[in-house]
């Protein structure tokens, strides 16, 4: 089961909706384009990376509950992005010299998706970008927990490595994890927790879409990743620590593009949580 992950951005169109974002990023990531749009939804690639951007609506936003870490592989291109996120974004940690970088911030830019930029080579992750989990608040100290979790659900799963907090690093406990990096079917992802205040925590803003082939792999997701969290509509699930997933068969988005069955899918698809290919395929040809 090897299965691409990728991250959903939720925009509200009435503000800053996707296909404003696209063209931001697309403008200030190297090696960027956009791959496919749609009403709702605009998909990027970034040096490999896929990101779907969603205009959902009002209801949620990204928050730094789940960053990015991109790597720049020189100071011109960390000062290019870190100058067009800063006008009307958020600085959370300024651009300066620290103990893992000797150049590297923390920023949310004006749609509120939040990122890490950092002087480094790309051969210290294995790729350009990297999700980062930060877990806070009544998810705080369960970073190792999380780790446990998706190891036994995803098949190929390896522990690149996990830094701990010291006995003086108030206010978070000694022992908790400082930083941790796993790789999930060789994509790289980064965990974190802080007890400090944080004004943010998981959310439909940032979500991860597993594609499925089949509906034996949908149900498998499905059912590990509601197991102490909570199901919802259209595919979309949080499990047992908040984060939010979706779990999509694949062939949804040729029928999604054929205008004579996009209708009745998107129907049938709307009134399901967990989603049926076959119910799908039978709604879209009736």
């Amino acid at each position: 089961m090897m299965k691409q992950i990728t991250p959903c951005l939720w925009f509200d169109p009435e503000k800053l909706g996707a296909k404003e974002a696209a063209d931001l990023y697309c403008s200030v990531f190297e090696n960027s384009k956009i791959t496919a749009q749609s009403p709702i939804v605009t998909e990027i690639e970034v040096s490999g990376y896929r990101f779907v951007l969603l205009d959902g609506g009002p209801m949620y936003q990204p928050n730094s509950s789940i960053s990015f870490f991109y790597i720049c592989e020189n100071e011109e291109e960390l000062n290019r992005i870190w100058n067009a996120f800063r006008e009307e974004g958020k600085i959370l940690m300024p651009l300066d010299n620290y103990p893992w970088s000797e150049k590297y911030g923390w920023i949310t830019d004006k749609f509120g998706v939040s990122w890490q930029l950092a002087l480094g080579k790309i051969s210290d992750t294995g790729q350009k970008i990297t999700p980062c989990l930060t877990f806070t608040g009544k998810q705080y100290g369960r970073v190792d927990e999380a780790i446990a979790h998706y190891t036994s659900v995803f098949k190929q799963v390896s522990v690149d490595g996990i830094l701990r907090y010291g006995a003086n690093e108030s206010p978070d406990k000694e022992g908790m994890v400082k930083h941790a990096q796993i790789a999930i079917d060789g994509q790289k992802m980064m965990l974190m927790e802080s007890a400090a205040e944080h004004q943010f925590t998981f959310t439909e803003g940032v979500s991860f879409t597993i594609y499925c082939e089949t509906q034996e792999e949908i149900d498998y997701y499905w059912s590990k990743l509601t197991e102490s969290g909570a199901e919802s509509m259209c595919g979309w699930l949080k499990d047992k620590f908040g984060v939010s997933w979706q779990i999509i068969p694949t062939m949804l988005g040729k029928i999604m593009s054929d205008p004579a069955k996009a209708g009745k899918a998107a129907q049938a698809f709307m009134s399901m949580k967990k989603l049926n290919i076959e119910q799908i395929v039978q709604a879209s040809i009736s």
